[in-house]
């Protein structure tokens, strides 16, 4: 063998001395997150399943993973690990399902599912998404839905203890991510001390809903529609802005809310804020 290659042998052995040393560092900082968890659980107490769920402190944990990447390793691959991480954990605390529903691309839908979800966590597909909110309502677990879904299922979590919008899918935005078909995530009512930065609300009126500035459809279906709005407009903002711009609303009603989205090399809009 010629001086050269034994060089590059020696290299290379250092290298992987030193990849073994990372996953070794890394495995030995999740058993330390575990032990952590045990803490917490045996601090707190395992509650039920709404009470584990932080979409708040999650969000912000991706906007820091966001603002701290750097490399050739692609973000989505990040997110990822993180969120099995998240979701693993969070399914330790209080153990949860996901109802999926599947009328709308359900192989998009079950991507979407494991990718932010993982595999800790049993998914039951269900076949409509009135069918995911009487099964959230039901069994107080996770439910997902597509925002093209068909008919006002939100109507379903109009009122008082009942499931709520708490999460918009995918939140980090990027041109070619993978998992990127548009997605709530439902569940029963948190404990989450952090205020979303978008609410939403089911509002029914007749007539065509109006662009309305600082309101975003979400989804609609005859005379009801989901809207959007920042957390800081209301119940009594949105209801003014709709009347200003000529809309005779029967009913609106707040149905959840949701952390501001991350859009890489995208504009900001009302739903997402572009990250550098």
């Amino acid at each position: 063998m010629s001086e050269t290659g034994e060089g590059d042998a020696q290299a290379l052995a250092r290298l992987r001395d030193r990849i073994d040393a990372v996953d070794a560092e890394m495995h030995r900082l999740l058993i330390e997150r575990g032990t952590v968890i045990d803490s917490l659980i045996r601090t707190k107490g395992a509650g039920r399943p709404g009470a584990a769920f932080r979409p708040g402190r999650e969000a912000d944990m991706m906007r820091r993973l966001v603002a701290r990447h750097r490399g050739a390793l692609p973000l989505a691959t990040v997110e990822h690990i993180w969120r099995e991480i998240i979701t693993t954990f969070t399914h330790m605390q209080a153990p949860f399902d996901v109802a999926v529903d599947t009328s709308v691309e359900p192989e998009r839908m079950h991507d979407l599912a494991r990718f932010v979800f993982g595999f800790s966590v049993e998914l039951k597909p269900l076949a409509g998404s009135e069918a995911v909110v009487a099964a959230v309502a039901g069994a107080g677990s996770l439910g997902l839905i597509a925002r093209a879904a068909k008919g006002a299922w939100w109507r379903g979590m109009v009122g008082a203890d009942v499931p709520r919008i708490m999460a918009l899918l995918p939140f980090i935005g990027a041109d070619g991510r993978p998992a990127d078909l548009p997605a709530f995530v439902i569940s029963p009512p948190l404990a989450d001390p952090t205020p979303p930065d978008i609410a939403v609300f089911a509002v029914t009126a007749a007539g065509a809903m109006p662009r309305v500035e600082g309101v975003e459809i979400l989804a609609a279906s005859g005379d009801d529609t989901l809207l959007a709005v920042s957390q800081s407009l209301g119940t009594a903002g949105l209801s003014r802005r709709l009347m200003q711009a000529g809309l005779a609303t029967s009913a609106i009603a707040p149905v959840g809310g949701f952390a501001r989205g991350i859009a890489v090399g995208g504009p900001s809009t009302l739903l997402y804020e572009t990250y550098a």
